[in-house]
């Protein structure tokens, strides 16, 4: 009985900890996505001259397509990356905060603070005048 359990405890532990990483690696692959559009982005920000075309990819297919559009197309991609890398980051909080609890130990201190809101920085500016 006693085995049986320690085993399900191991196998729970190795699963939450297989998903942590499987969430480190996808966020890898999604930081490296977000640099390479950055760098595409400041390219054809960089070298733009009005009305001339450029080629880009649009999933397995290059399209030639005016520079101004292009640069649309890339900003939406950053700001949906973005999006998806804040979403796996709150994922990974909880996975590690699982993790943690199955194995017992404590609550890590600051590991879930959020970033000061716009609205509460104008609030804080006001107060302190």
């Amino acid at each position: 009985m006693d085995i049986e359990r320690t085993q399900q405890f191991l196998i729970q532990t190795e699963s939450a900890a297989q998903e942590i990483l499987i969430s480190k690696d996808a966020l890898v692959a999604l930081d490296f996505r977000r640099q390479k559009t950055r760098e595409a982005f400041r390219a054809l920000k960089n070298d733009m001259i009005p009305g001339e075309k450029a080629w880009m990819s649009v999933g397995n297919i290059f399209v030639k397509t005016r520079t101004l559009n292009a640069q649309k197309l890339l900003e939406r991609e950053m700001k949906e990356l973005d999006k998806d890398i804040s979403d796996l980051h709150n994922k990974l909080k909880e996975q590690v905060k699982t993790l943690r609890d199955l194995e017992g130990k404590p609550e890590l201190k600051g590991f879930d603070l959020k970033p000061i809101t716009k609205e509460a920085e104008v609030i804080m500016k006001v107060l302190s005048n």
